[in-house]
């Protein structure tokens, strides 16, 4: 502290030998520069009544405020003004007007030079071809922000291009300012650009001496821009004395630009320069050659060796400096989190004592933001974010989206789930599926919806017709306001459209309902959200008040104004609010001001990254801006001077922390690349010894368990090790989160998932099942699936086309029809024309009936269904020909077991209740053989499953022998004393026939033949088997007989083989409604040949995982089957 006194008292004596003198106070980082210029403007506040005036960079100017006030008191504070370049405006404005007018943000500047773009595009031809992007406006505003601070106007730019030879260069030169000019014509009708705020008060300057009788200090400055070399050019040949600090060991520059701190040279000597014109005295700098910031020697290695041609190296005796390998950016903010909370607890810090740098906080969103989160730490980022995607914005933007695509479903939906139209979330859910399930998009939604929200059905009941009411009321709640807005917006001014905008949102009660939604937010923890929407308002009504204003009453389409509106808003970001006092500080190297840390971790330190790469995304070249500053253009730095900039700041970085430092860099990218270390780390290692490279896996495991979740995940994977750790993490979650360790425990030793209460599951699934063949094969399939589907009654959306469902259903109703109508003699003696006009008349029935008509379909759905005929003819046709040569007749079509004449099927079961099994028969063909009758089970099959009589073990495949059961216990009232024949699945399927291309049409019948065969299981009677197909040669069922004995026996069975199938499938409906009522739904899926994880809609619930144990199918032959069912008690296949 003595030469910080020193200092001040040398400033006062310099101070008395000349009127106006230039000082510098120099020296490196943490040397106490800022501190030295404070303590001095504190003592001329207390001993003089000059006026006093710190001007600081815009980002540190409220801890400069704050620091001033500690300093000086509320008292003494009045006397020295704190401010920065762009709030001097705002005063120099205040005393001598000149600023008034409308001031232009990023929103209107993107405006103005998409405008000025359209305006010039027939006089471009370098960037013609471009002038609609967005990317161009971007590029060419960043243009003309640089050449505002260099002071470069778009005539200087014209007069250079015309000292070019001709070349690309000149072009580019020429059509910029041809822009520019454009520009700055375009926003000087009605606006004032505040990046022309320090041409502009230069040149009020030059007439008032506003700087007169002051004493101004310059502080944190490394650079100046050629606006801010004009003010200070006017300061120094106003003020009393200039002192400006600068992070420079000394003016002189033996490293000829390319030293660490060679920028900050470079800036003094211009200061010198400006001081000799106005004939300012220059005092000897102060130089602080003491590194008062630090209280670690490896600090103060670090500073003062980083980045030098020849440093020191001194020994790592302890970890005030620790290099962190981590691997990817998860890892290293975890390790981030981790180590400020150990740093926390155990060693007493503050989180305000706590910096985290980056070069590129924007890549570390939603990871390191996340990972601090987790690990319960408040914090500040200082992340100004996009606002494209908030609710609001994407509700506006949406709109114009809608009226674009002619109300596409798409963008009603996007527009929809902004929140903010009135809908609840059960509203948009009615209309998302009822649209899914009829394909509505465009002009349908602006007319009344008549389809039924099932979907493909013969009539609506009464609840389906008031849940299409509904439907059609949010509807029109929807899409009125829309049409009123697409009806002003036509062949309208900007001034308009923009008014259109607002007269939507309040139609909508947009600003009602985005402050309930702002409530919410509010009330679920989340203050910053909640007033971020409130803002957004603010600015969505500043941006329509922009629009409006900038395009006034010009006629403009719609669309060009949407354009313009998503450039606006893409322009515009909001930056966050300092929520709290105590928080850890986030933010870039290059624009965050730290403040004083105690602790700093420079994260991202990898090549390219940190120190970033000199890029050359910008409208001139790298060797372009050489040659352009050759000829006077006071254009901003080369490559290599950004890369010297760039080394600067990570030199500043790195000598930032009071006590300890940790630079840490990931190995891997998002996408598994590779990185490799920055000079950062490798300047840490190269100046300390020793130093430890550290990674997770050096390590405790305890290291990242100090906060709830991260402990409760080391506990979950310690859970099956047998330590102490894993005994005592066990032992804090069961006392605080019991219900959390139990799922733990249950999923670490898979418990199957029961129901804890056995009555609930009873009660959910009711003590008297009513079932159906296919309630059965789900739950066999995977118990799960069944109570997801069954249980809670969770289905897929199903859409209201011709799919494989319908398909079936309309073959179904085909061959009912036409069967039930017509003899199979008839329908064989018919002309194949006569039949295919049978068949279309029932299609179109059907479409009638079933469908809702023709209204409404799509000309490929109608060409599709069309196609059908053709299919269902040779389908017809061949079943004809069955029956024709069969003993067999059809007696009954879509017979419904239990709710007609065929009572269901019913199983008691052990633990009280009974099992009802119900369902539709497609069609029960009987014959009368020697005074016995025997019945047959036919099912219309358009699938591909094959009959396997092993699928019966494991519970799939058993629906038409369920129904065969029925009928032979409860069909005796209907059909006489009956005996089971068998059970045949018809393809109902056009056959697929792969030949050769010059096959013979004989060949090409018989091979379809094949595939319309009969699948199934028959009695092994040869009487029965020769009255299904004449001969037993297997034309048409699954059978050939051989001298009166079937060739192979994979699809026969016995009186006896059947009557144990029916007990077996008894008992595995027992079995299930016993694992039902005892609450057992766990994820046991079938694999094997079939894998019941395939397709289920409930994987992303279920928890099931690869190696979690299945019921596996084992390839059985039929003998082996019919031995198993004889042996097993009906468990439904084993676990492995």
């Amino acid at each position: 502290m003595q030469h910080l006194c020193y200092n001040y008292q040398y400033l006062k004596d310099i101070e008395s030998w000349w009127h106006t003198v230039l000082h510098f106070i120099l020296g490196r980082a943490g040397s106490g520069k800022t501190y030295t210029l404070r303590t001095a403007l504190k003592g001329m506040a207390e001993t003089t009544s000059k006026k006093l005036m710190l001007i600081v960079p815009e980002q540190s100017s409220f801890e400069n405020e704050r620091a001033m006030l500690q300093l000086l008191g509320e008292k003494n504070i009045q006397r020295v003004s704190v401010t920065s370049f762009s709030r001097l405006t705002d005063a120099v404005y205040r005393t001598y007007g000149g600023g008034a007018g409308r001031r232009l943000d990023d929103g209107g500047r993107s405006i103005f030079m998409s405008l000025a773009l359209e305006q010039v595009k027939d006089n471009l031809n370098f960037y013609r071809k471009n002038a609609d992007s967005t990317e161009l406006v971007d590029l060419l505003l960043s243009t003309s922000a640089e050449l505002k601070m260099c002071n470069i106007s778009p005539f200087d730019i014209e007069n250079t291009a015309h000292e070019l030879k001709q070349s690309t260069l000149k072009q580019k030169m020429t059509e910029i300012s041809l822009i520019l000019s454009s520009y700055d014509a375009l926003v000087g009708q009605s606006y004032i650009d505040p990046l022309d705020d320090l041409t502009r008060i230069k040149n009020i300057l030059e007439v008032h001496k506003f700087f007169e009788g002051y004493t101004v200090a310059l502080d944190s400055f490394q650079s100046f821009t050629v606006q801010e070399y004009n003010i200070i050019n006017l300061i120094l040949a106003q003020a009393d004395d200039l002192y400006v600090s600068l992070c420079a060991d000394k003016l002189d520059d033996p490293e000829h630009g390319m030293g660490l701190f060679s920028l900050v040279r470079r800036t003094a000597k211009k200061l010198e320069r400006l001081a000799k014109n106005n004939d300012v005295k220059i005092a000897s700098p102060i130089v602080l050659n003491s590194s008062a910031r630090f209280k670690s020697s490896q600090l103060c290695a670090i500073e003062e060796n980083a980045y030098r041609f020849n440093h020191k190296s001194v020994s790592c005796e302890n970890n005030d400096v620790v290099i962190y390998e981590a691997q990817n950016k998860y890892d290293e903010s975890e390790y981030v989190s981790a180590t400020i909370r150990n740093l926390i607890i155990n060693e007493g810090y503050r989180y305000r004592d706590f910096a985290v740098i980056s070069r590129s906080p924007d890549s570390y969103r939603g990871i390191l933001d996340s990972a601090l989160e987790r690990w319960e730490i408040p914090y500040f980022m200082d992340k100004p974010q996009s606002i494209d995607f908030e609710p609001i914005m994407r509700l506006v933007l949406s709109a114009f989206k809608i009226v674009q695509t002619g109300f596409s479903s798409d963008s009603i939906f996007t527009y929809l789930k902004t929140g903010l139209t009135g809908l609840n979330t059960y509203e948009i859910s009615q209309l998302e599926n009822y649209i899914f399930t009829w394909k509505i998009s465009g002009a349908k939604w602006k007319s009344e919806w008549t389809e039924n929200p099932r979907g493909f059905s013969d009539k609506m009941t009464e609840n389906e017709s008031n849940v299409l009411k509904e439907i059609n009321e949010s509807r029109n709640k929807v899409i009125r306001p829309l049409i009123k807005f697409t009806s002003k917006i036509q062949n309208a001014t900007g001034e308009e459209i923009a008014a259109a905008s607002f007269e939507l949102l309040q139609d909508i009660e947009a600003p009602k309902h985005l402050r309930e939604l702002a409530k919410r937010l509010e009330n679920c923890g989340e203050p910053e959200l909640a007033d971020r929407q409130l803002r957004l308002w603010d600015l969505l009504m500043s941006i329509l008040d922009q629009t409006a204003l900038v395009l006034a009453a010009n006629k403009i389409k719609y669309t060009r104004y949407a354009e313009l509106l998503h450039i606006v808003i893409l322009a515009n970001n909001m930056a966050s609010i300092p929520q709290g006092l105590d928080e850890v500080t986030v933010g870039a190297a290059d624009r965050t001001k730290t403040g004083e840390p105690k602790i700093v971790f420079i994260i991202g330190t990898v090549q390219g990254e940190f120190p970033l790469s000199p890029s050359g995304n910008c409208v001139f070249s790298d060797s372009e801006r050489r040659e352009l500053i050759k000829l006077g253009l006071p254009l901003n730095d080369t490559l290599e001077g950004v890369a010297v900039q760039e080394r600067f700041l990570a030199y500043k970085a790195m000598s930032s922390a009071s006590e300890k430092l940790f630079v840490t860099y990931p190995i891997s990218g998002l996408e598994g690349e590779a990185n490799s270390p920055s000079s950062i780390p490798n300047e840490a290692c190269s100046i300390l010894k020793n130093i430890d490279v550290m990674n997770r896996f050096t390590l405790t495991q305890t290291y990242f368990a100090n906060a709830k979740e991260p402990c409760f995940e080391l506990m979950s994977q310690q859970w099956k090790h047998n330590t102490p750790l894993s005994a005592t993490l066990k032992s804090i979650f069961y006392e605080h989160e019991n219900y959390r360790v139990n799922s733990i425990e249950r999923s670490a030793k898979n418990v199957p998932k029961v129901f804890e209460d056995s009555g609930k599951a009873r009660d959910l699934f009711g003590n008297d099942l009513k079932l159906s063949a296919t309630q059965i094969e789900k739950f066999y399939l995977c118990p799960f699936q069944y109570f997801c589907r069954f249980g809670l009654n969770v289905k897929e959306r199903k859409a209201a086309e011709m799919d494989a469902l319908e398909y079936g259903s309309l073959m179904h109703y085909l061959l009912e029809k036409i069967l039930r109508k017509y003899s199979s003699k008839k329908i064989n003696d018919m002309e194949p024309q006569e039949l295919k006009d049978e068949i279309i008349k029932l299609l179109n029935e059907y479409l009638n009936i079933k469908m809702g008509g023709e209204e409404n379909r799509t000309p490929r759905f109608l060409y599709l269904f069309k196609r059908i005929a053709e299919s269902a003819y040779i389908i017809i046709s061949h079943i004809a020909q069955e029956l024709c040569q069969s003993k067999f007749e059809p007696v009954d079509f879509e017979l419904p077991i239990g709710m007609g004449e065929i009572k269901p099927l019913i199983i008691n079961l052990p633990n009280g209740g009974k099992a009802e099994i119900n369902g539709k028969i497609d069609r029960i063909d009987v014959v009368n053989l020697d005074n016995e009758k025997y019945v047959r089970v036919v099912d219309y099959k358009t699938g591909h499953r094959d009959f396997k009589l092993s699928d019966i073990i494991y519970g799939i495949n058993m629906q038409m022998l369920i129904y065969l059961a029925a009928l032979i216990e409860n069909g005796n009232e209907k059909y006489g004393n009956i005996k089971p024949a068998g059970v045949l699945y018809m393809p109902a399927n056009r056959p697929d026939v792969s030949v050769s291309k010059n096959e013979t049409e004989e060949k090409i019948r018989k091979e379809a033949e094949k595939k319309l065969k009969m699948d199934g299981l028959v009695l092994d009677d040869a009487e029965v088997i020769f009255a299904m197909e004449e001969g037993g040669k297997g034309r048409y069922i699954p059978v050939i007989l051989k001298d009166g004995v079937p060739s192979k026996r994979e699809h026969v069975a016995t009186s006896e083989e059947l009557k144990i199938l029916k007990k077996y499938i008894k008992s595995l409906i027992s079995d299930m409604a016993e694992l039902l009522h005892s609450g057992n739904v766990e994820a046991l899926p079938l694999s094997g040949e079939y894998n019941a994880c395939d397709w289920c809609p409930y994987s992303a619930v279920c928890g099931h995982e690869k190696d979690d144990k299945t019921r596996e199918m084992i390839k059985l032959d039929r003998d082996k089957v019919m031995e198993e069912l004889q042996l097993n008690n009906g468990k439904g296949g084993e676990e492995r």
